[in-house]
């Protein structure tokens, strides 16, 4: 447990003071970070924004040498003070996504050995920690809160409890303020409660609930709003058409073969192919509207299948 959450934080921070980051230089300023992410689709994941400037202002208070840092910024306009608040609330939420990898991985039906436990915790913590040179206040949140989601799942599946779906509804709630890939933690429970008891009630009825948690959420935000986009623009051609997003689609290809290579059985490898195709509305979103190139966009997907690949399903109750 310890090693996995001292990996997390030494990995994050060569991550953020180790390199000088190109690609999200220009949001390291409070007003261009205001500007953007309290516009468009940005607007709506509000836990993240405020997070991020809660600590922002919390450093604020204090009479501070950033110097000592020697950080260097691309963009002259950057603050030291933000660039710090990114990386105490990534850092932070990337610890914690290793202590439920852990606790996630020392449940009975993970399989695996101490060594390959060891190694899957090590390749997930550096996929994480790679994807950040985009640098955004959701990302690493976002994935914490799937792996916190998966956690309770397993006891869920194990006892079909009505306390711990309403835990489950309250994760996806407060994940989907975060940012609206929580709607893959519906197409993790789905794959893991029709894996199990195929389509009764049992199975069909959390589903059902969990979209229902995810609908309120997703439009009442918007209904705040007053605005009902969903995306900023059709990015399509764009990523069928640049090199660089060619190289996005070969980091897809090449990590999802590594999970099913990891896949203990053809049962895990069926569920890790069911539990993408349940994720194809993510999957059409991120190509319609996002940037390929972006790999944070398919690590969620990536971590999912990680552990999927390893937990037996089927044999919970």
């Amino acid at each position: 447990m310890s090693f996995a959450v001292l990996l997390a934080f030494t990995v994050s921070t060569f991550v953020y003071f180790g390199f000088v980051n190109s690609y999200s230089s220009t949001i390291f300023n409070h007003q261009n970070f205001q500007e953007q992410f309290q516009s468009g689709i940005y607007q709506y994941r509000i836990l993240s924004s405020y997070f991020l400037l809660w600590i922002y202002d919390f450093l604020g208070t204090f009479e501070f040498d950033y110097q000592i840092f020697k950080l260097k910024f691309l963009d002259k306009s950057a603050e030291p003070r933000l660039f710090l608040a990114f990386y105490i609330l990534n850092t932070f939420f990337l610890a914690l996504s290793a202590f439920f990898l852990v606790l996630i991985m020392e449940t009975k039906n993970f399989i695996a050995t101490n060594s390959e436990k060891i190694l899957i915790t090590v390749v997930a913590i550096f996929t994480i920690a790679f994807s950040q040179f985009v640098i955004v206040p959701y990302d690493v949140a976002s994935c914490f809160l799937l792996l916190l989601f998966y956690y309770f799942l397993l006891k869920y599946v194990k006892k079909l409890d009505f306390s711990t779906l309403i835990i489950l509804g309250i994760i996806l709630l407060i994940s989907t303020l975060i940012r609206e890939s929580s709607a893959l933690s519906i197409s993790l429970a789905a794959t893991a409660l029709f894996t199990q008891l195929k389509m009764k009630k049992e199975a069909v009825l959390p589903v059902i609930f969990l979209v229902f948690i995810f609908l309120v959420a997703y439009l009442g935000i918007r209904f705040y709003y007053h605005d009902f986009s969903t995306t900023d623009g059709n990015l399509l051609a764009q990523n069928l058409s640049q090199p660089k997003n060619f190289l996005g689609i070969i980091f897809w290809i090449m990590f999802l073969s590594l999970s099913l290579f990891l896949a203990k059985d053809k049962k895990a490898v069926r569920a890790i192919l069911v539990f993408h195709a349940l994720s194809l509305p993510y999957v059409y979103v991120c190509f319609y509207s996002g940037i390929l190139y972006e790999i944070r966009l398919y690590v969620p997907i990536f971590l999912t299948s990680l552990l999927l690949a390893r937990t037996e399903l089927g044999k919970f109750r």
